[in-house]
């Protein structure tokens, strides 16, 4: 019974390992969509959308509040944002939303009108994306396409370069 208990902490472990190592440039994942997502967005209000619904040319940014590569990301995004602004940039995040406020005022992203803090399901993101890293970040075209996917945490420059 020790010997199984072992083996399977080892393939558990093994496999977060795995799954926490960076992804080179020709291992990121791609979309399982090309365009907007099949994505219910919640607001803080309450109220839901559908990502299918947003405005063109929007960012989806994927993030957890506490991880520390989308805390560079969104430190990088904040001092670059006039690069962003013919964009709606939405950050996306299955946290809660006292820690999404936290972490849209910790990184000085509040108050601007292209800039906005939503909630999801992490079924829809599966669903949409597969098993993603975070902060991932998706660009989309103003005919509602996908232009560029960012998997893990990626330099400011590589991500301006495709606005």
């Amino acid at each position: 019974m020790r010997k199984v208990f072992l083996t399977v902490v080892i393939i558990a472990v093994g496999g977060l390992y795995f799954n926490a190592l960076p992804l080179g440039k020709n291992q990121q994942p791609t979309p399982m969509t090309k365009e907007y997502p099949k994505m219910s967005l919640i607001f803080p209000d309450g109220s839901t959308r559908s990502a299918r619904d947003l405005p063109i040319k929007s960012i989806l940014v994927f993030y957890f509040p506490d991880c520390d590569h989308c805390q560079r990301e969104a430190a990088e995004i904040s001092k670059h944002l006039k690069a962003f602004k013919n964009y709606h940039v939405w950050f996306i995040s299955v946290a809660s939303f006292p820690d999404i406020q936290m972490f849209a005022m910790e990184y000085k992203l509040i108050g601007y009108d292209y800039v906005h803090f939503v909630r999801t399901e992490a079924k829809d993101i599966v669903d949409n994306y597969g098993g993603i890293p975070t902060p991932s970040v998706y660009i989309y075209s103003r005919e509602k396409k996908l232009v560029k996917a960012f998997n893990g945490e990626t330099k400011i420059e590589e991500i301006i370069k495709h606005l």
